[in-house]
């Protein structure tokens, strides 16, 4: 009446989601790897895990401070960082931590305010 249409009924589609695959996660090798930093020749192993997606925690403390070897380390993995997009920091003077792109370190103090 008054030139109003009849609504006209959508079917409607339904989807059985059991046809699609649950997505799926995998598990990686990749993890936090706690690492005592001996000599030069650790290097090596260190690229190989980086490469591999881990969070490196660095002990360098076998070093004298000053020492040449650790600087060429510290320098070469974060050349090694900023190839694979990530971060490389030092968190103390025997502590480095580096992780893969995508993953930031942010170091921050916690102070406490006198009340």
């Amino acid at each position: 009446m008054f030139g109003r249409k009849k609504k006209e009924e959508k079917k409607k589609i339904f989807v059985d989601l059991n046809d699609y695959p649950a997505p799926g996660y995998t598990q990686s090798d990749a993890g936090i790897k706690i690492v005592e930093v001996t000599t030069y020749n650790d290097l090596r192993p260190l690229m190989d895990m980086a490469y591999r997606g881990n969070i490196l925690i660095l002990d360098f403390s076998r070093f004298a401070d000053g020492d040449n070897s650790k600087r060429e380390i510290a320098k070469r993995l974060l050349a090694v960082a900023e190839d694979l997009s990530g971060s490389f920091t030092e968190a103390s003077e025997r502590i480095m931590v580096m992780s893969p792109g995508g993953l930031c370190i942010d170091k921050c103090r916690i102070t406490h305010k006198a009340a």
